[in-house]
């Protein structure tokens, strides 16, 4: 009898053996960082009956939820660890999450004598989303003020927040949030983000000791947290800090963006200074502890996986943070990183999702495209390098070929492939993914001045019109690229030499505002002649700063100190955008 389950990878051999044997796949989808994962490996699949029943009658397969997140988007069965049955097919039996010995012994049991009285063919469990449609109706600033009453609705005026316990962050929430009181004047949004943002940093869910955020509270008032520390909350939530301290001044703001960058420097850079590892494990005895006890103990695990989707949203943070925090060297790192990340920007199959050794890693995720593209876009305005926005265009064309729906609008979250199995066999267009990669497009699109990609960023949008009632908190995503395309950019261009005092303290300036619509522009007078003249801008003597709001512009600017006050200004008379 083995001693221990022999798990397979998820692929075409497993699912030809689970055919050929006439076995029901026991599929289990885990994550390195998750605590009940590990809690049925000591517990359920430790248990020698479970072992030799498994071994014998079914054809275990095993994915991990980070790596594979297109499996976990269409298998996952209500959080970590998932446990599928799956028919040879793909098809879902049944399923659940965390299992007990016993229940598990007793699951086992009538999944076989289900299959075996089906003949080895499942009705799936699993009912297939339809994909969003158009309706036709134009997009308008209802839909935001609508979300924003929901975020509102929602909000923990006690402790922050949204909603009761289990609490996360909800860092989109909070990112809509204070861009409506920026841009907006809804001074109740400022509450909903100082509230939260001060709860959590005083709360248990921000470690005191060594710094960085965990992943969630179990509790409303963000005092016991669930301990694993996350690279894709971590990088949000420094983004949320450095805009909130950017709107604000707030001290503490800072503090504590400098204390997340503290964590990620000591425990998920790479020793190489070229990526960021996925995740710390959780350890609940270990984080109660001080700092020199925890210096006696052994740390918590950390997944030394670089996920191309986390790098690419430590290098928007982290890049955002640079400037603001007088940091060089963090630009120094996320420039490296993006550079690892981005190096098949143009290839045939896109971005590999990760690097781990040894290991053969899918590409070509909406996920990861959609995240570096802005990453790229945010390596621009940081270094004034036209070759990042070479890239983010390069690996948009990528992705418009492998991923758009050029007859219904919208991004397929993975490539069409002959070698898909189960319920990967359809293609999904979920909303997050598709509102980050319309805020690129929109991006993009005043970046290089081609229309193209506004049009494509509206017909993305244009799908979920009617959906963001049913997402209530979560539709904040969809309501941040909506008000980009709604409203335009915040954009700032410098025209002069690049190489002058004169230019560089433009931009100094520039990248320390508010970023939340904001958008730069470089153009060195000598190289960029074409697009000066088509814009009009003076390019006779000293370097200027143009600011428009949509497309209300402001007069040329001969001093960085002008331009806070050029876009208060314009901010006041510019429309916002219109519908009711």
């Amino acid at each position: 009898m083995p001693s221990e389950i022999q798990w397979l990878e998820w692929g075409r051999e497993s699912f030809e053996k689970a055919r050929t044997t006439g076995r029901p796949i026991l599929l289990d989808i885990t994550g390195s960082w998750c605590h009940w994962c590990h809690v049925m490996d000591k517990t359920s699949y430790s248990d020698p009956v479970i072992i030799d029943t498994v071994s014998k009658h079914f054809v275990p397969v095993r994915v991990d939820t980070d790596k594979r997140p297109d499996v976990n988007r269409r298998y996952n069965m209500g959080g970590w660890p998932t446990t599928a049955f799956l028919d040879g097919e793909g098809k879902v039996i049944t399923g659940g999450t965390y299992i007990p010995p016993q229940q598990l012994r007793e699951v086992l049991r009538s999944v076989l004598d289900y299959y075996t009285k089906s003949k080895g063919k499942a009705r799936s469990k699993l009912e297939s989303t339809p994909l969003p449609k158009a309706t036709g109706e134009p997009l308008t600033e209802r839909i935001g003020r609508d979300i924003a009453t929901s975020i509102a609705v929602n909000f923990d005026i006690d402790y922050g927040g949204f909603g009761f316990e289990p609490k996360f962050p909800n860092t989109d929430a909070l990112e809509y949030s204070l861009l409506r009181y920026r841009y907006v004047g809804e001074k109740e949004m400022l509450t909903v983000v100082n509230r939260t943002l001060d709860k959590m940093a005083r709360g248990g869910v921000y470690d005191q000791v060594e710094k960085g955020f965990f992943r969630y509270s179990t509790t409303r008032d963000w005092s016991i947290p669930h301990f694993e520390k996350m690279a894709e909350d971590n990088a949000r939530l420094l983004g949320v800090y450095i805009r909130a301290y950017q709107v604000t001044a707030n001290p503490f703001y800072r503090e504590v963006a400098e204390g997340i960058v503290s964590y990620v420097r000591n425990n998920l850079l790479n020793p190489a200074g070229d990526g960021f590892y996925g995740s710390q494990d959780a350890d609940e005895e270990y984080y109660k502890l001080g700092l020199e006890e925890r210096k006696k103990k052994t740390a918590p695990s950390i997944d030394r996986t670089l996920y191309a989707n986390y790098n690419a949203e430590f290098v928007s943070s982290l890049l955002l943070a640079s400037p603001v925090l007088d940091e060089p060297g963090l630009g120094k790192i996320s420039l490296k990183a993006l550079e690892r990340i981005t190096k098949e920007a143009g290839g045939p199959a896109g971005l590999s999702h990760y690097w781990d050794a040894g290991a053969s890693a899918p590409s070509g995720f909406l996920v990861d495209h959609a995240w570096s593209v802005n990453a790229l876009l945010d390596a621009y305005e940081f270094t004034g390098e036209w070759k990042y926005v070479e890239a983010a265009e390069k690996l948009t064309e990528t992705s418009l070929r492998t991923l758009y729906d050029r007859e219904d609008g919208g991004f397929y979250d993975i490539p069409e492939s002959t070698s898909v199995l189960g319920e990967l066999l359809v293609r999904d267009k979920p909303m997050d993914e598709n509102s980050n990669m319309a805020l690129a497009l929109s991006r993009l699109s005043w970046t290089v001045d081609k229309e193209s990609y506004m049009d494509m960023a509206k017909r993305t949008l244009d799908l979920y019109m009617n959906d963001h009632e049913k997402y209530g908190v979560m539709a904040a995503t969809y309501a941040i690229a909506l008000d980009r395309l709604l409203n335009g950019a915040v954009g700032i261009t410098i025209v002069g030499s690049s190489r002058t005092k004169e230019f560089k303290a433009f931009k100094s300036s520039a990248l320390k505002m508010y970023s939340g619509r904001r958008s730069v522009l470089y153009l060195d007078k000598t190289k960029d002649t074409d697009r000066i003249k088509k814009q009009s801008y003076d390019a006779s003597d000293s370097t200027k700063a143009y600011v428009c709001v949509g497309k209300v512009c402001g007069p040329p600017l001969k001093s960085p100190s002008q331009i806070q006050e050029s876009l208060s200004q314009l901010l006041t008379t510019a429309p916002l955008a219109t519908g009711n």
